[in-house]
């Protein structure tokens, strides 16, 4: 009875539709081969499995023998192309005193790739003694007394390029300051630490040759 009072009173017209308690207990029980499933996934309606297929396991071991066999034809086909780009080594010449050291890792990223280590000998730069003195006072502890070179590395950039440049400005820049008369820094002393001695064999030490032959011998 109120049903019917809301319905007459509303300005609108209503239509209303009956549904059958059995259509509504078949919803979601559609069966059949050619029913999709409601997810992309979904193994409750997949087709059993008829053992005419490769199993998982298998497809990743097909998966990596055609890995191998793509790196075995490279190897085959490609790299003896690669011998028409060789090229004699040459020595760096007397002007070419900066040496650059870089890392790379083959088949994958590393982070360190990206850095760059400079290292020049101060004697190859040529420099006076106040020269010397004021470079070695800018250089800090980037100087090695044992092998007389100043050592600077940046991995401060993305790029190898951009930290190469990075550290030769650095070395340009402290060449310019040392070369400045203006303050040469003599008033200021340097202390260097000692260098490492190195331990020499003694040569009475050394067996003489016959007996070391003698000992040769002996054990063949």
């Amino acid at each position: 009875m109120l049903l019917s009072n809301i319905v007459r009173s509303s300005p609108t017209t209503c239509n209303i539709r009956l549904f059958s308690a059995t259509s509504t207990a078949l919803v979601g029980r559609q069966t059949g081969r050619f029913r999709k499933p409601e997810k992309k996934f979904d193994v409750d309606h997949m087709e059993p499995f008829a053992f005419d297929d490769q199993t998982t396991i298998g497809h990743n071991l097909f998966e990596n023998i055609r890995h191998v066999r793509q790196y075995l034809r490279k190897t085959k086909y490609e790299l003896p192309k690669l011998g028409g780009f060789a090229q004699p080594f040459v020595p760096p010449t007397a002007d070419q005193i900066v040496q650059y050291k870089t890392h790379t890792y083959c088949g994958e990223g590393h982070p360190v790739e990206r850095k760059v280590v400079l290292s020049v000998k101060v004697t190859d730069l040529k420099l006076t003694p106040s020269q010397r003195h004021k470079l070695l006072l800018l250089a800090g502890p980037r100087y090695h007394v044992d092998t007389d070179e100043l050592i600077m590395s940046s991995e401060k950039f993305p790029q190898v390029k951009q930290n190469k440049k990075y550290v030769t400005d650095i070395l340009n820049t402290l060449l310019k300051e040392a070369k400045d008369d203006k303050d040469t820094f003599a008033d200021i002393p340097l202390n260097l630490p000692q260098p490492k001695k190195k331990l020499v064999f003694p040569k009475e030490w050394a067996r003489p040759p016959q007996q070391q032959q003698s000992q040769n011998d002996q054990l063949e």
